[in-house]
């Protein structure tokens, strides 16, 4: 077995054993703080407290060379605690052997990010269990940086709310920002900033060539600029790709890395390539690839990314019992245990009623995606994503995405692909998007989970039970947490957001706790 550790931005920590994925956790969902940076030593305990014996680990595997301080204090004292060998490997290199969760034979793997152990990008061919690195980029030259220091300009939080930016570029306005910032140079095999600065040295200089003297962004600034950013950002990256996917002759392209995160970017180049992208693949993904590195692993097949943290019954009747003493108005709420088998059928009768269903199970996800096991649920109408977007606090022109069952998307979707971890857009056919208005952005696009059987039975036959009834197969779904906080991890943490956002119901575990109408 080899736990796998990152320690920085995001830090994570992982259990491979031999060609399976026994657990891998961002730190984030048990300090319940957003991002989490340094030691993750929540995640690596619940490791150590699931496993038989610690002897059975072979090694600790590193994602990231670069550290000092406290950072080293800290991997030190694991080291001592549990004696077994360290293995560190660099940050881009970490990202790009998750090309193993691949089904390619050989492939072109894009690493782009802010920035991490000196490079800010890293394009590779993965062939069999090797990888054969044929360009980079330093820190200075950041396709990740300049997004982020846009996203700064923009009032929003730099390595957090690019995601913000992504989706105001898909608002009508203004698209006449002409300004060369960073480029892809062919003969460099790197990307070249014009700036010449990052971080907040390049948001200033972009504020000032941007908006001059403005004080004041208005939103058609907003959106203007985001246009500018996100059309940057594609036209660079795919330079990028096509000349390197030419030179070696590889259709196959895994992307990796913190701007992976871009589904607009990702369908753009889904267009062109057969396309890969991770289900983590930011630096929370960095503890699993630093694993993959070793060769004895050859690549692995992921239906799920359900490998955190386990809800149990046994802990959820405790917590009951003191959610029961702790509440006045606990009168307003009942608890049933539903069975297994009936769990479809219940959840889907709420889900018809036009409920808003809290869903915490089994196993957390892994990524920043919540595809069924911490996850918020309801019918896909404008109604319920104004609902859910008031009680959550979100902002309002953030898009909701929708789980579809595979078998129906060519119905809903554009030259559709399997898409089971939210990682790309699609457009939606014209005479679906009245049905399911409350998942569709406003260029008509959406990010799908399109949920096989295999993947999660139970929360597929919640929407089977749906489309058996009314004849749409979709829900909407996004991630159990309130806003600015993680998605929820424990029995507690689901039941004091449940609470807070005051939703219908919450499915925990086996209990259904919903509330009574008067």
């Amino acid at each position: 077995m080899i736990l796998g550790i990152h320690d920085g931005h995001n830090a994570s920590s992982s259990l491979i054993k031999k060609d399976k994925i026994l657990f891998a956790m961002s730190e984030e969902r048990f300090t319940r703080k957003k991002n989490q940076r340094g030691f993750p030593e929540k995640s690596v305990n619940y490791i150590l407290n699931n496993i038989n014996t610690n002897d059975d680990i072979d090694y600790i595997s590193i994602g990231g060379v670069f550290r000092k301080g406290k950072r080293i204090k800290n991997l030190k004292n694991l080291q001592n605690r549990i004696n077994k060998k360290f293995l560190y490997v660099y940050h881009h290199i970490s990202h790009s052997y998750l090309f193993k969760l691949s089904n390619f034979k050989e492939t072109l793997v894009i690493s782009i990010d802010g920035g991490g152990d000196g490079l800010s990008f890293l394009a590779s061919v993965a062939n069999k269990n090797n990888l054969e690195i044929i360009a980079q980029s330093d820190l200075i030259d950041s396709v990740g940086d300049f997004y982020a220091s846009i996203t700064e300009l923009l009032g929003f939080k730099p390595m957090e709310d690019e995601g913000k930016v992504m989706s105001l570029s898909s608002y009508e306005g203004k698209d006449d920002l002409k300004l060369t910032v960073i480029d892809y140079i062919k003969e460099l095999k790197s990307f070249k900033n014009y700036l010449g600065v990052v971080g907040g040295e390049a948001t200033k200089t972009l504020k000032r060539y941007i908006l001059g003297n403005k004080k004041d962004i208005s939103f058609e600034d907003k959106v203007r600029i985001s246009k500018f950013a996100q059309k940057t950002l594609e036209d660079v990256v795919l330079k990028a790709i096509d000349d390197l996917s030419k030179e070696y002759n590889l259709e196959n392209v895994v992307f990796v890395g913190g701007v992976a995160q871009n589904v607009k970017l990702n369908s753009k180049i889904a267009e062109r390539y057969n396309l890969f992208v991770p289900p983590f693949m930011g630096d929370e993904g960095l503890c699993l690839g630093a694993s993959l590195a070793d060769k004895r692993i050859d690549n692995l097949n992921i239906k799920n990314t359900y490998f955190g943290y386990e809800i149990e019954n046994e802990k959820v009747e405790k917590d009951l019992e003191l959610l029961k003493n702790k509440l006045k108005n606990y009168k307003n709420y009942k608890i049933d245990f539903v069975e297994e088998k009936d769990i479809p059928e219940v959840i889907g009768s709420l889900i018809l009623d036009n409920k808003i269903v809290c869903l915490s199970r089994g196993k957390m996800e892994f990524g920043p995606r919540a595809l069924g096991n911490r996850s918020i649920i309801s019918l896909p109408t404008k109604e319920n994503k104004e609902k859910i977007n008031k009680k959550l606090k979100r902002s309002w022109f953030m898009p909701f995405a929708p789980t579809i069952l595979y078998e129906f998307i060519d119905d809903y979707l554009i030259n559709p692909r399997y898409s089971p971890f939210m990682t790309q857009i699609f457009r939606v056919k014209e005479d679906k998007i009245k049905e399911i208005e409350g998942v569709i952005h406003v260029d008509k696009t959406t990010r799908p989970q399109t949920l096989k059987k295999e993947s999660n039975k139970t929360y597929y036959e919640m929407i089977r039970y749906i489309y058996d009834s009314i004849n749409i197969p979709v829900v909407l779904n996004t991630s159990f947490n309130l806003h600015g906080e993680p998605i929820v991890c424990t029995e507690k943490d689901a039941i004091n957001s449940f609470l807070k956002a005051d939703f219908d119901a919450l499915l925990l575990g086996n209990y259904l706790i919903s509330k009574i109408e008067h």
